[in-house]
């Protein structure tokens, strides 16, 4: 029998361990290529845990060392040490406290990550002591427990935060990824270890939180159950508006600002009443907190715009007394001259008479958009006739794969909206502003009374249609487009003479 068990241990240390040890280093390589962590562990057992372990055996079964031999002893720790080593490595490639590279991967908590670890150095500590040297644990625990009282007194603080810790992981207040806020500090979850929670802030800062004060302060968090977070924004206007006429124009504006969801859709409501003014809630949800700055900045904005086109104003308690000018009809002359003036500097209108221009100002809008918001979109009625004043606005469309692509970029001078001029025709263009715009706004019915009574002026638009016509296929990425709008152009500039 004796014999037998040699042949089958020379089998294994001559056969076995070698092809074992080609087969890891085979399976080294392959995980190296994928940058996979278990390349790590698997360079541990070859490395360390097969060499210790093919030396005590052969110690053990070949040479009969027993236990009592201090050296088989020493071989018996190494590999046990090794197995730690090895262990440990499997723990850091498999287990996770950060986000997962690999989808086998297991996500834990960074106190629960450091506890395992330190759980398996313990465990196969301990088993050294007491299984290979014999050492009494009992005793050592008495030790211990002495010691451990003087350590509890003078690591109190530290002890402190260890248990906070652990009771913060079973109740899950929040996770890695979560903005929270706690007492006057505010930030993204970054790490939560064994002492404190690090937070990055807006600015970019890393506070650090002991355990201990989380366990005692009420915490904030912003995206554990809803990632949508509610925003409310208090807004005053003159009280000389009708409500609901400055609740759509403040609606519309929330809608239209990126960041904020049209579902839910926002809410604007009555709040009070002061002297002079109303006040009007604004309720918006945004879907990432992180961008809240950025979007109420962006909403603030854009409500500047929309109340400077509507002519909403603050309330200002003053009255003027002893004067019997009207000042809105003297800013509403002054307007319509500046109007006439600049349409008079531009070639389209250079063969229209001055009483017609007059006219045509007299019904003109000036207004003004700032950055990002759209004037036109895609397959919606055009309102108008859109001559850039100030500011650049870009035209894009989409193309034969329904992509939205640039196809023009327009400054001062330029003009747009042009399908306003023919009947049923919707925008094949979206008009953004990437540079605070001002555009005197011609409505429809007026330009197309020009349009009729003025020939040249129709040959000018007619020649300019078409123009922006090719730029919009080209962009497209329709061929032939000209030859395809011919008929349609033909019409148009005869229904234009």
């Amino acid at each position: 029998m004796i014999e037998r068990s040699l042949w089958i241990w020379g089998i294994i240390f001559i056969i076995g361990f070698p092809i074992l040890n080609v087969a890891l280093a085979e399976g080294i390589g392959r995980l190296d290529q994928h940058a996979n962590s278990l390349a790590k562990f698997l360079e541990n057992v070859r490395r360390f845990l097969l060499p210790s372990l093919t030396v005590f055996l052969v110690m053990r079964e070949f040479f009969g060392f027993t236990k009592a031999d201090a050296s088989l002893r020493i071989v018996e720790t190494v590999f046990w040490i090794a197995a730690i080593v090895t262990c440990v490595s499997l723990v850091n490639a498999v287990l996770t406290p950060r986000s997962r590279k690999k989808p086998w991967q297991i996500y834990i908590p960074g106190l629960f990550f450091e506890v395992t670890r330190i759980g398996i150095i313990l465990l196969i500590a301990a088993y050294i002591l007491g299984g290979v040297w014999a050492v009494d644990l009992s005793k050592v625990a008495e030790a211990l427990g002495i010691g451990s009282l003087v350590m509890a007194l003078a690591l109190q603080d530290t002890l402190s935060n260890l248990v906070s810790g652990f009771l913060l992981l079973f109740e899950g207040p929040f996770k890695i990824g979560d903005w929270i806020r706690v007492g006057e500090q505010e930030g993204e979850v970054i790490e939560l270890n064994w002492r404190a929670v690090r937070l990055k802030t807006r600015d970019r800062d890393v506070i650090i939180i002991p355990n201990s004060v989380l366990g005692k302060d009420a915490i904030y968090n912003y995206t554990l159950l809803d990632p949508l977070h509610t925003e409310t924004v208090d807004l005053k206007f003159s009280d000389k508006y009708p409500p609901n006429l400055v609740k759509r124009i403040l609606q519309s504006a929330a809608l239209a600002t990126e960041g904020i969801l049209s579902d839910p859709v926002p809410v604007v409501v009555t709040k009070s009443y002061d002297s002079f003014a109303i006040v009007y809630e604004v309720r918006f949800y945004i879907l990432n907190f992180i961008d809240l700055i950025q979007v109420r900045d962006d909403f603030m904005t854009r409500v500047y715009y929309a109340a400077k086109r509507n002519n909403l104003t603050t309330p200002v308690p003053i009255s003027i007394q002893g004067n019997n000018f009207d000042l809105n009809a003297l800013k509403a002359d002054d307007k319509q001259l500046d109007v006439a003036a600049y349409l008079r500097s531009l070639p389209y209108f250079s063969a229209i008479e001055s009483e017609q221009l007059d006219k045509l100002a007299a019904k003109a809008i000036l207004q003004d958009y700032g950055v990002g918001e759209k004037l036109l979109k895609i397959g919606e009625q055009n309102q108008g006739l859109y001559i850039i004043r100030s500011g650049s606005v870009k035209l894009s469309v989409k193309d034969i794969h329904d992509r939205e692509i640039d196809c023009a970029y327009l400054s001062k001078d330029d003009i747009f909206g042009e399908m306003a001029l023919l009947v049923g025709e919707l925008s094949p263009v979206t008009a953004t502003v990437i540079d605070d715009l001002q555009v005197i706004i011609l409505d429809s019915y007026s330009a197309n009374q020009l349009i009729e009574s003025n020939p040249k002026f129709a040959i000018e638009m007619n020649y300019f249609i078409e123009e922006r016509r090719k730029t919009v296929h080209l962009a497209q990425g329709i061929e032939n487009s000209a030859e395809k709008n011919q008929g349609r152009n033909r019409w148009s500039y005869h229904k234009m003479e």
